[in-house]
């Protein structure tokens, strides 16, 4: 091979590496892009927009704190669970509580007002129809910042009272650095004034109407045929009844390692696969249209 053909062979190999690290360059920067891109495209909470406003929660939650996990204990959120349960039982307010890092939220009564439409809080229909509410705990580097949004079917929940339970919850921390004192202080809080404002909403009881005892020459004559009736048939089954012993058609004790006894019908049924009473887990969310009047 003579120095030419040399030379153009090692500019053939030059051009073609040269050619594979430009496009590999370019691949990564449009993959950066795109990624960054991407990342951007998720709101901040409180920046989004309907219908989802940025929010993937499930809308039928375990508890009803959202985002706890890493800030309070769950013996404090099952506290929580109880007080709001009840609230929500009386028909008095749906509530939820959300807690989020500072770094996660863009305007923060647009995120608790938000959060109150996406999780459709409050009753669909009635007297307390619309009575969602939403406390949102910021957690900042050494402090908490509490803002709360309100639905349309609680108006005589104030600014002034809820506005204090806020500032409560901030000092709680700030005094103790305890999320789970500062959480558990603010839903005490908000039962006392949201039961200051509302009693519980009981529904009547339908009473039924007394049944009257048919009168007249004919009662006596129908008793004496309900009591013929009655001894007609137990002598029947008094008949009836030893002519099945020992069909298999009643239930038989089981046997030592057996599967266990036939039931009154003849057939056993084993009581794990029956659905009633087996545990399941409870879920909390809204139930209604999520509309909300205020925030703060």
């Amino acid at each position: 091979m003579d120095r030419n053909s040399a030379g153009r062979g090692i500019w053939q190999v030059f051009a073609g590496v040269t050619a594979i690290v430009v496009m590999v360059l370019c691949l990564s920067a449009d993959y950066t892009r795109v990624s960054a891109s991407n990342y951007s495209a998720t709101p901040l909470c409180g920046d989004g927009s309907a219908p989802d406003y940025g929010f993937t929660y499930d809308r039928k939650q375990a508890h009803w704190t959202v985002g706890w996990q890493g800030y309070v204990s769950e013996s404090t959120v099952n506290e929580v669970d109880e007080i709001l349960d009840r609230l929500n039982e009386d028909s008095i307010a749906q509530t939820m509580i959300l807690i989020k890092p500072e770094d996660q939220v863009g305007n923060r009564v647009n995120c608790a007002v938000h959060f109150l439409r996406y999780m459709k809080l409050g009753l669909p229909s009635g007297e307390r129809k619309d009575n969602g509410f939403v406390f949102l705990i910021v957690v900042e580097s050494n402090s908490i910042d509490v803002h709360y949004a309100v639905g349309l079917g609680l108006p005589a929940l104030t600014a002034h009272e809820l506005t204090d339970l806020n500032r409560t919850a901030e000092e709680t921390y700030q005094s103790t650095h305890s999320l789970d004192q500062a959480l558990l202080g603010l839903v005490q809080g908000f039962d006392q004034v949201a039961r200051s404002n509302y009693a519980p909403l009981v529904t009547p009881t339908p009473t039924q109407a007394p049944v009257s005892l048919p009168t007249g020459p004919m009662s006596g004559w129908s008793l004496g045929c309900l009591i013929v009736l009655g001894i007609i048939l137990v002598l029947f089954l008094l008949w009836w009844l030893p002519q099945l012993h020992g069909t298999g058609f009643f239930f038989t004790p089981p046997r030592s390692g057996g599967r266990g006894g036939d039931s009154f019908f003849g057939g056993g049924r084993d009581s794990s696969s029956s659905g009633w009473g087996s545990g399941g887990s409870s879920t909390r969310g809204g139930s209604g249209s999520g509309r909300s009047g205020r925030g703060n």
